[in-house]
């Protein structure tokens, strides 16, 4: 059958994702809420807001953010509504955002560029719908974390590589050069380790299996 994403994601938000504890139980999410909390947002755009569990989180500390999301999965829009001011089912790879232009001072993308066919589109239409000066965080799987390179020299194939549902694969190089080239000057690239949380920020192109871009328009 040919590839559907929807279906794609909509399994996954009723089997993996079917109770936030999938994100709850993660550290990288509390850290990236430290992130965006940290650049004092007002109103955010939430690009792949999934069932909005970063929003809550972020509202936990900014109770009066207005946050608008975009997902491709129904699913996962159902449970997000009541946490977001707009919500919009969207395929990212067929459609623009249904945001305004110039109308957010912060953008948040994390796991989303690595599973969509054409990441420069919706950089570009986030670039279209932030303030100038506007901030973007946004992550990637690191595919050639240390971890990863032992891996690939006694031939295993690396999990940001061999997941099916990632159809690019970056590294800490790739990933400025595609925020470069769609408008955005890099701010910070830092990253995420469970263990080695000091050496996963200082060389995150190295020492972290996620990383994570704090950039300007």
């Amino acid at each position: 059958m040919p590839f559907d994403p929807e279906k794609l994601h909509d399994k996954d938000w009723s089997e993996t994702k079917a109770t936030d504890a999938f994100y709850s139980e993660s550290p990288r999410y509390h850290d990236l809420v430290k992130i965006i909390v940290g650049q004092c947002p007002k109103i955010i755009l939430d690009v792949g807001c999934g069932s909005g569990f970063l929003s809550r989180t972020i509202k936990a500390f900014l109770p009066d953010l207005i946050v608008d999301g975009a997902d491709i999965s129904p699913i996962a829009l159902e449970r997000a509504k009541n946490l977001l001011r707009h919500s919009w089912r969207v395929n990212l790879d067929q459609a623009d955002l249904p945001a305004s232009s110039c109308a957010y001072d912060t953008a948040v993308c994390v796991e989303v560029l690595e599973h969509l066919y054409d990441p420069e589109h919706v950089l570009k239409e986030i670039h279209r719908c932030l303030k100038p000066g506007g901030r973007l965080i946004a992550t990637v799987p690191n595919a050639v974390f240390w971890r990863y390179r032992i891996q690939s020299l006694f031939g295993h194939i690396p999990a940001p590589i061999s997941d099916p549902r990632h159809l690019h694969a970056f590294n800490a190089h790739m990933f400025k050069r595609l925020l470069h080239i769609n408008g955005f000057h890099m701010i910070k690239l830092t990253g995420h380790r469970v263990r080695g949380k000091i050496l996963a920020n200082l060389l995150p192109q190295l020492c972290s299996d996620i990383l994570i871009a704090t950039a300007e328009k």
